[in-house]
């Protein structure tokens, strides 16, 4: 092992870095053959694999950003010419944060082309066709590739922010249209012109101050067909409509009443028009933060002394004021541990949360499936949905976050499997009982730097279960990063969460 083949496989850690730099030279090319580092320096040949963490930890070490590779190629130029994974996005994110110069060219590669022409030539990631623009990178020649190609999706994407946000339509009446449409899907009922807003009666009064701008601000609703059309395919593709049925519909109109309220917040992101339909799908579901206190938590207890605990807690209240910001009072987030269990848990607002987090000292092994089924599982599903109790009111968003390998110790059911099988057991028990499996949704996040819990999660995605999404990035290093952005590191945490309601992995 080496410190290139390390930074390629993307196993390197900063003990072993630190260890390799008393040797390496951190920005020196690689004279290794045989490897597939050749000529590439550490930062480039981690940033080439796909090895995002590797790529941060690099550069926080002090790794220049834009050192050549041999034939004068930068980590940006060669991200965007040959980058190879699924975290190309966080990468080049990650480099022009650093200072990567994004215009970077050299007449001897590829005619001079610039990362950006890289990319539409490449990849064409629209995302991160999207990052490179909004730091500058557009050309005159990026822009003629664009043409050549003639696809909307990189039509979008070339766009800068100005130009986006001209184009950007309030999304005020899809809000109450998705609302609307669920209730028509669940109840068989098209209502038009005054029966809407009859329905959706804002506090009461007619001409009540937000009813008045509602029906200033909102255009008259499209007919039922329209509605379909328009938001149909979520209802369509999530089977939501098996909750909502009508006694759900005093829910819904606080989640609606609270969604359009929202959008003159303008110290949130979440009350951005592109935000706000997407947060009320989000509130459609029951959020549970499974939390991991086992003993490895405990900056003591790991060989990063990092204080996963404390990251767990920032975190965790962060991702509850998401999932509490439009639902009602008396709804908030259910509040789990691995190894303690902290009385009058479910429906916790803020200050609660806070308190229980406070509280919850780790000690104690990981055993996340057994506890999965027993604290989660049992008492959320099993025992709600069978014959005689059917009263599930909304389906379920598990977000757990562990920093290690599942294990129960001598004599404990937990074993390497288990987590998976207790997901697979879920799934089984929703179809035998008629539910879809977008029923019970599961995001796995890694908290802490372990490489064991790392490759646990990455073979854990491998195995492709329905309905459940291993975050990409490692939680904690991207909100350090990210902290001292507000609206960034909320924007951040949103779409993290938003990935398991929209499905977008597979759009």
């Amino acid at each position: 092992m080496s410190l290139y083949s390390d930074a390629a496989t993307g196993v390197l850690t900063s003990a072993a870095l630190d260890k390799y730099l008393e040797t390496y030279n951190i920005n020196e090319p690689s004279a290794e053959k045989g490897s597939s580092t050749l000529g590439l320096t550490p930062l480039a040949v981690a940033a080439r694999n796909g090895h995002a963490e590797v790529v941060r930890l690099l550069l926080d070490k002090g790794a220049e950003v834009d050192a050549f590779s041999t034939q004068r190629r930068t980590p940006l130029w060669i991200v965007t010419s040959r980058g190879k994974g699924d975290n190309r996005v966080e990468i080049v994110d990650l480099l022009l944060k650093h200072g990567a110069n994004v215009l970077y060219s050299d007449s001897s590669l590829q005619s001079g082309s610039t990362p950006l022409v890289n990319e539409l030539a490449q990849r064409k990631d629209p995302e991160v066709i999207q990052l490179l623009v909004k730091n500058g990178g557009s050309t005159d020649a990026a822009v003629e590739a664009t043409a050549r190609l003639g696809r909307p999706e990189i039509d979008e994407a070339m766009k800068s922010p100005q130009q986006r946000g001209f184009a950007r339509d309030s999304i005020v009446s899809l809000i109450l249209a998705f609302i609307l449409l669920i209730l028509d899907l669940a109840n068989n009922l098209i209502e038009t012109g005054h029966q809407i807003f009859n329905k959706f009666q804002i506090r009461g009064e007619r001409d009540s101050q937000m009813a008045e701008k509602i029906k200033a601000e909102i255009p008259k609703p499209k007919t039922g067909e329209e509605l379909k059309k328009s938001v149909g395919d979520f209802v369509s593709k999530h089977k939501l409509g098996k909750f909502f049925k009508e006694d759900s519909q005093e829910l819904l109109e606080k989640i609606t009443v609270k969604a359009v309220e929202l959008q003159n917040d303008k110290t949130t992101v979440l009350g951005e028009p592109d935000n706000a339909d997407n947060l009320v799908k989000f509130a459609l579901y029951q959020p549970v933060i499974y939390c991991d206190d086992s003993g490895s938590m405990n900056p003591k207890n790991n060989y990063e002394g990092e204080d996963r605990m404390a990251d767990q807690r920032d975190l965790v209240r962060r991702i509850a004021t998401i999932c509490t910001k439009i639902v009602p009072d008396e709804l908030g987030v259910h509040l789990r541990f691995i190894n303690s269990e902290p009385p009058n848990a479910d429906n916790l607002g803020m200050d609660a949360i806070q308190g229980i987090l406070e509280g919850v000292k780790p000690s104690g092994y990981t055993e996340l499936g057994t506890h999965l089924r027993e604290r989660i599982l049992q008492p959320l599903l099993y025992t709600q949905y069978n014959d005689t109790v059917k009263n599930m009111k909304r389906p379920l968003f598990v977000s757990i976050i562990t920093d290690g390998v599942p294990y129960g110790g001598s004599g404990s059911p937990e074993k390497l499997h288990t987590l998976k099988d207790e997901i697979v057991k879920c799934q089984n028990y929703l179809l035998e009982n008629g539910l879809p499996l977008r029923a019970v949704v599961f995001q796995i996040s890694q908290i802490g730097s372990d490489p064991s819990s790392k490759n646990f999660l990455q073979k854990l995605k491998d195995e492709n279960l329905e309905n459940v999404y291993i975050t990409a990035q490692q939680l904690d290093s991207k909100f350090r990063e990210l902290r001292d952005n507000e609206r960034d590191l909320e924007a951040w945490l949103f779409q993290t969460l938003l990935e398991p309601i929209l499905d977008t992995r597979s759009d």
